[in-house]
């Protein structure tokens, strides 16, 4: 085989395992029948990620990046140094230091305190958004997939479709598909914040998997994963 030949069979094979790539991990218009999605589960929070921890330390982790890049900037010491929140130098009422928390008001001479995003804020929607609730009922008929999660009303999913929501994080373009056995619902916010929500059950298992992924520009990527047992 000729060198030129040789180069065509080349983009031949490689363009072959692209299309068979795309096809093994294609998306589907209507969900598989025997799919074991159906029916009411309870979070099993022994077998569970803890959400609360996983968005603390997310939380903590980007507060400590920050606070160096605030110091290396002048605004306020060094994380552990004299004059940060809560010390003070020999002599001097800690009272009387700037407080350089992002999680405080101001200090008492009506600084502002906290330099940067509102990380309360941030915190409190976080723990809304990836808490898993403690019961899911879902119904799966055709190209449509209805969640239940606790109280909240049961909320529709038709698969391919895109909606925008408002939900407790923000506004969101919510898109809903089927891989194999896997439902996800892909959410793209308008703060350029990203989440993806996959329910995934093993053949011939009696658990469901919650896989919840989140990217926010300020703290980054939080995965919590969480098992249901069915009930």
């Amino acid at each position: 085989m000729s060198g030129k030949a040789w180069i065509q069979f080349a983009v031949a094979l490689a363009a072959v395992c692209a299309l068979l790539g795309v096809a093994g991990c294609e998306t589907t218009a209507t969900i598989p029948a025997g799919t074991q999605l159906a029916g009411s589960w309870q979070l099993d929070k022994t077998a569970s990620d803890d959400a609360e921890a996983k968005v603390a330390q997310a939380m903590n982790t980007a507060q400590s990046r920050l606070r160096k890049q605030l110091a290396r900037a002048g605004y306020g010491p060094e994380p552990g140094s004299q004059g940060s929140a809560g010390s003070a130098p020999p002599g001097e009422n800690p009272a009387d230091v700037p407080d350089y928390s992002f999680d405080t008001p101001g200090d008492r001479f009506g600084g502002p305190g906290r330099v940067g995003p509102d990380f309360r804020g941030l915190r409190v929607r976080l723990r809304q958004a990836l808490i898993p609730p403690a019961r899911l009922r879902l119904e799966v008929e055709g190209d449509l997939v209805t969640i239940k999660a606790d109280e909240l009303p049961p909320r529709d999913y038709r698969l391919g479709e895109k909606e925008t929501r408002f939900d407790e994080y923000g506004t969101a373009v919510i898109t809903a598909s089927w891989t194999h056995d896997e439902f996800t619902l892909h959410s793209a916010y308008t703060s350029h914040a990203s989440r993806s929500d996959t329910y995934h059950v093993e053949p011939g298992s009696s658990a469901l998997t919650l896989t919840q992924q989140f990217v926010d520009p300020t703290v980054g990527r939080i995965v919590v994963k969480s098992v249901y047992r069915r009930s």
